[in-house]
């Protein structure tokens, strides 16, 4: 004779179902997440590769952030991007929008942690200038193109040689950045000041609550959308010789990752100062 379950019996298997849900749910989210970490990894390893056989075809340059001109895509400007360029050697990632308009847009140039979001990569503002930049002679912003792409007739912020680098290994030279929802993207522009990854204050705190990373988000407000973004716990970076690797959040540090022995993101002015003893990247001087 076949006995139905009792209500008792019902509710120790759903429990258990309950515990055994509770411990592995974490688990698969943990490897989830670890997935995503990995093909990001890759994403930059490549990307990073792409960039230095550019560089390589470039006169040992590296690549521009943003280009002189424009490119129409159905009736908006869309600025030519160190994508566009470093594009042919990926092969990967490419949006044609007409017969002569092709953006570099998907497959690798998009992170497995914001699918869908074309400005989630973009380059160190020390190597790779785009069109704007301080002059600190003037104290004023000086762009070198108009908003239609045209020349403004000011000087161009020129990137910077592989043989100018002082330490390759160490200087990132592609990493994650945060987005703006208004915009879908803010990977064209990213920020490269001691100012704004020491927290905005003085002295610069390069790590922990007080500095750059309380801006570790997507929001519309600067400089959320142009400064590192922890999508892991840490980000992976592309360096200028080449390799990749994850760095935690903490250990991203201004002076060890971003900064080139005599050279800044802005005109007329260099930073060398601050690892002089005393100042805030002593510690860190290579």
């Amino acid at each position: 004779m076949k006995r139905a379950f009792t209500l008792i019996e019902l509710l120790v298997v759903i429990a258990i179902i309950a515990i055994l849900a509770a411990i592995l749910f974490p688990v698969f989210a943990q490897a989830k997440a670890a997935a995503k970490k990995t093909a990001d990894l890759s994403n930059m390893k490549n990307l990073g590769t792409a960039q230095m056989l550019y560089s390589g075809d470039s006169d040992d340059m590296f690549v521009r952030q943003v280009y002189l001109g424009q490119q129409y895509v159905g009736g908006w400007n869309a600025p030519i991007t160190w994508r566009e360029a470093i594009m042919p050697y990926v092969k990967n990632g490419q949006a044609a929008y007409n017969a002569t308009v092709k953006l570099a847009q998907g497959g690798i140039f998009e992170t497995p942690a914001k699918p869908g979001v074309r400005g989630a990569y973009t380059t160190n503002r020390n190597l790779s200038p785009g069109y704007c930049y301080w002059d600190a002679t003037l104290s004023n912003w000086i762009c070198d193109q108009n908003g239609d792409g045209t020349s403004s007739g000011k000087p161009v912020q020129p990137s910077v040689s592989q043989t100018a680098l002082d330490a390759p290994a160490q200087i990132t030279a592609i990493f994650t950045i945060g987005i703006n929802p208004d915009w879908g993207a803010s990977g064209d522009f990213s920020e490269a000041s001691w100012w704004w990854f020491g927290g905005a204050q003085w002295p610069p705190v390069f790590t922990g609550a007080t500095s750059h990373e309380k801006w570790d988000a997507d929001a519309t407000s600067s400089p959320s959308w142009s400064i590192a973004r922890y999508r892991y716990n840490g980000m992976n970076n592309a360096f200028a010789d080449g390799h990749a690797k994850f760095v935690r959040k903490g250990a991203f540090n201004w002076c060890q990752y971003m900064y080139i022995k005599g050279i800044s993101s802005d005109r007329n002015d260099n930073w060398d100062w601050l690892f002089t003893p005393g100042n805030a990247c002593a510690a860190y001087a290579r």
